[in-house]
């Protein structure tokens, strides 16, 4: 919904006398240019259950094909229980019903909730002072001598009221609170929620199954021709931008000169200026298929054209770069000889023995290649040549990832021998040591077991380093 567009939200139920002279009120909730998003409210007096629409301002400033100004309607219910229930209570004011609304940001007006508000006034009875006596020792000392003298009275009044009121209540030295109470008339607000029901009418009325299924289909057909006609004007748009670069390479690059006969450049001409007149004639209304067949058409004769111009430059580039290769994998060889040992002579000796084949493959084909004319087929491509490098490239890395074998561990059992024929003189000697320090004489067995100890401590360490 545009925001240009003024709408008016109208009650068309009648009301009660006493409230509105007419049936219904008819006023502008948004005016034109109103500024959003926005929420907004209004409230109504009325104590039924009414309907209400929302229409635009004025019908004949619609564009056309919208059939009624009144695009939503609503059913708002639960007012008139509201009404018979707080009917006997005393109103401070006639019953209102607030209408809660929201402009969103696209320019869509909805009524999201609605209210019931009653206000009465009541006599409520509420506490007028909490006194105790101690409140009043308070009250004397900070209050004046005149103060103090009618605060006395006043609660010596009021306790004696209180006794007469509340004679079966015990009073309790220090601990008596009375509360004393007096009535107030007081108003009081009550809010009902409402029950808010869409009825939707115009234009966003829910569409029937049969209705539904027709529109379906009717888009859907749409969306076909739709993605034709973009296929179409895409191939048509190849069609004629292949024509135009391929007469300017033809008519400006030397290049094509050297890689094409005059009577291929000539015939080539001929079809894409038939092409070019075909499409601006006979080729405005034709089908996606018959752009996307002459296109092809084209290709099949510019296409290898293309491929040989770009391999007179492609084709030395990665014959050097070939070559560059095989080079530096002669010095790898040299540094694997030297620096790496462990590799396997077979391996290394592959590793050679491909990088000459590709080297004899190379010469082979370029020999080849200069007795062949530029205009023909080439002998090989570049794309040849740097699969067999790749080739080469992975066998070489290959062979580089052997790790560096571990040594053997001979010297290590050699040297546990002896230790082990240490260990055993040792452990037979330590018995006779120990039982001769058992037999001898208190004091001296104290100082064998002080050497005893001192020698085992010399002893430990090559024990465990052997265990």
């Amino acid at each position: 919904m545009s925001r240009f567009f003024e709408k008016r939200w109208c009650n068309v139920t009648r009301c009660p006398p006493g409230y509105f002279k007419d049936e219904g009120i008819d006023k502008i909730l948004v005016p034109r240019m109103k500024k959003m998003p926005v929420k907004m409210f209004r409230s109504i007096r009325h104590t039924k259950d009414f309907d209400m629409s929302l229409n635009y301002d004025k019908a004949y400033e619609l564009p056309p094909g919208i059939p009624s100004h009144k695009f939503a309607e609503y059913s708002v219910s639960g007012l008139t229980d509201a009404s018979e229930k707080y009917a006997h209570r005393n109103l401070s004011a006639p019953i209102k019903a607030n209408l809660h609304f929201s402009l969103s940001r696209s320019g869509i007006i909805a009524l999201d909730r609605a209210e019931a508000v009653i206000e009465i006034t009541e006599w409520v009875e509420v506490p007028k002072k909490i006194l105790t006596p101690e409140s009043n020792i308070t009250n004397q000392n900070s209050s004046s001598k005149v103060g103090v003298a009618n605060s006395t009275t006043d609660i010596k009044e009021n306790l004696s009221s209180g006794s007469d009121n509340n004679s079966s209540t015990p009073i309790n030295g220090s601990n008596v609170q009375e509360i004393i109470t007096e009535k107030v008339l007081k108003k009081r607000t009550f809010r009902v929620p409402l029950k808010v029901v869409e009825k939707t009418t115009g234009g966003g009325t829910i569409l029937s199954k049969e209705l539904y299924s027709e529109a379906k289909n009717r888009l859907e057909a749409l969306d076909k021709k739709d993605a034709e006609r973009r296929k179409t004007a895409e191939l048509k748009n190849n069609l004629e931008s292949y024509v135009y670069s391929m007469k300017e390479k033809l008519e400006e690059s030397t290049d094509i000169l050297t890689v094409s006969t005059e009577q291929e450049r000539e015939s080539f001409a001929e079809k894409l200026s038939k092409v070019q007149d075909w499409l601006y004639m006979d080729g405005e209304d034709a089908q996606a298929n018959e752009f996307k067949e002459r296109l092809g058409q084209l290709k099949a004769i510019g296409e290898p054209i293309l491929f040989r111009l770009s391999e007179l430059k492609a084709r030395p580039a990665a014959c050097e770069n070939a070559r560059l290769y095989l080079d530096e994998l002669q010095k790898i060889v040299n540094k694997w000889e030297t620096n790496k040992q462990w590799l396997p002579k077979k391996r290394v000796d592959e590793v050679v023995s491909q990088a000459e084949k590709v080297k004899a493959w190379l010469e082979e084909k370029e020999n080849l290649q200069k007795n062949t004319p530029v205009y023909s087929s080439p002998v090989f491509t570049s794309e040849q040549v740097y699969e067999k490098v790749l080739d080469l490239q992975d066998k070489v890395s290959s062979v580089n990832r052997i790790p560096k074998p571990k040594p053997k561990a001979e010297k290590k059992i050699a040297e546990e021998e002896p230790a082990s024929k240490g260990k055993t003189t040792s452990s037979e000697s330590a018995p006779n040591e120990g039982e001769y320090t058992e037999t001898s004489q208190e004091p001296k067995a104290r100082e064998g077991d002080h050497s005893a100890s001192a020698n085992s401590s010399d002893l430990d360490p090559e024990s465990h380093d052997e265990l």
